[in-house]
């Protein structure tokens, strides 16, 4: 075992007391399917373009209470520091009536019985490394639950604060969204330290319902964050997804989507800005497991320094799920002769009558593009400024809550070369 791998499975042993019964059954097969496949090397297809080295180098324990000290979002807000629930830094304020959001650790005690159903059905731990080590050391998260029929108008906000060296959190997040809901979602991780994060995000959409997932990591330059998404979707529901990977030293997010119903639509969007030594990884995939579903994918990199980034992304459609229509894009910008793309569509396709695509692209800023505002008189560093912002900002619309949308431009443009020339123009 390496010093990641002998730390989690100290903290495995530990036994834990007064949990439900179906929580400890759950916790211990997870357990079991952690120590038996450990973490993911570049020899499993899935992380072939990913090395786990510096994570696996370093032991982690368990993060130690803290308070939520960054600037929060307005309310309703759920605030988790290190994995906990910070009461004084969150608000629930302006929840319609028909929406619930709590502390999952509160919930599973306070009504075990209701969580049953649900823990663990969306996201399950068999081949997923990552996802196991959650289910069997998570602490805390959020639970979101919308009624039937419930239009949620604000955003719902959930925050995950991490704070510390070598140590780690592990939130657990659950998402109902209710027959012919609709409600927009946001989680948003940042810190300070060289910490790691390994959330898991589970969400249920109902028929008819429409829900906004959007994700932003802005965690410490030095942290680990793995973030996996699991949906599973109702017939004719709908489900708009986006992530953001701004920070960390290496991250990766997994997007599982399963239209497990007629005529649902799935939208999975995101972007990554790299530069130093960051690695972005970005997995994504889609299963059309019935008729006249739609998915659409549109990833994009911008890379500079000796960043690297990742894209795999792979839609299966399953016997009988005929009128399937998928589309998957993925498009890097590479700053430096240095920087590095690995990028891998794939499409398995078991049955006729369907429309799939896929495509990408790896490149630089055109010579010609930048000839031609250099010839109207703008600098050669506030063409490449202004080119390389056009090329992210598509992905920066997309994100629907208009107050994460400033930040998350904000943080974008910060993070591109001549920042200080946007910001005058902007």
């Amino acid at each position: 075992m390496n010093a990641a791998e002998q730390s989690f499975a100290a903290q495995l042993a530990r036994s834990r007391d007064g949990e439900p019964g179906f929580l400890a059954a759950l916790r211990a097969s997870a357990r079991d399917t952690f120590l038996a496949a450990k973490l993911p090397t570049t020899k499993d297809e899935d992380w072939r373009f990913t090395s786990l080295a510096p994570l696996a180098g370093q032991a982690f324990a368990p993060a130690a209470p803290a308070r939520a000290a960054v600037d929060l979002p307005p309310a309703p807000r759920l605030v988790f520091a290190n994995g906990r629930l910070d009461a004084a830094a969150t608000s629930l304020a302006g929840l319609p009536a028909g929406v619930r959001v709590s502390s999952l650790a509160a919930a599973l005690r306070e009504r075990p019985g209701a969580l049953e159903p649900r823990l663990g059905g969306a996201a399950p731990a068999a081949g997923q490394p990552f996802a196991a080590l959650n289910t069997a050391l998570f602490e805390d998260g959020a639970l979101v639950e919308i009624d039937d029929g419930v239009a949620c108008g604000p955003t719902l906000h959930l925050v995950f604060v991490s704070e510390g060296g070598a140590t780690a959190t592990h939130p657990r997040n659950l998402v109902v969204a209710g027959k012919g809901s609709r409600a927009t979602v946001v989680e948003h991780y940042l810190g300070r330290g060289a910490y790691l994060v390994n959330a898991v995000t589970e969400v249920s959409v109902g028929a008819g319902a429409q829900l906004e997932h959007d994700r932003l990591q802005e965690d410490a330059p030095e942290a680990f964050h793995v973030g996996t998404l699991h949906v599973a979707q109702g017939a004719a529901s709908r489900f708009a997804g986006q992530s953001l990977a701004l920070g960390a030293r290496l991250a990766r997010v997994e997007a599982r989507a399963l239209l497990a119903a007629e005529e649902a639509s799935c939208e999975l969007h995101g972007l990554n800005v790299s530069s130093g030594a960051q690695l972005h990884d970005h997995f994504v995939h889609v299963d059309h497991a019935s008729p006249r579903c739609t998915s659409r994918e549109v990833f994009k990199g911008i890379l500079g320094d000796t960043s690297r980034g990742v894209f795999a992304g792979r839609i299966l459609v399953r016997p009988g799920a005929l009128k399937t229509d998928a589309g998957q894009v993925s498009s890097s910008l590479l700053l430096s002769d240095d920087a590095v793309v690995d990028t891998k569509p794939q499409l398995e396709i078991l049955t006729d009558d369907v429309k799939c695509s896929h495509g990408g692209s790896v490149g630089q800023l055109r010579p010609d593009q930048l000839f031609y505002l250099r010839s109207r008189g703008i600098s050669e560093a506030l063409a490449r400024a202004l080119l390389t912002w056009a090329f992210a900002a598509e992905m920066v619309q997309r994100v629907g809550p208009e107050e994460l949308r400033g930040r998350v431009r904000r943080a974008v443009m910060e993070r591109l070369p001549s920042s200080e020339l946007l910001r005058e123009v902007a």
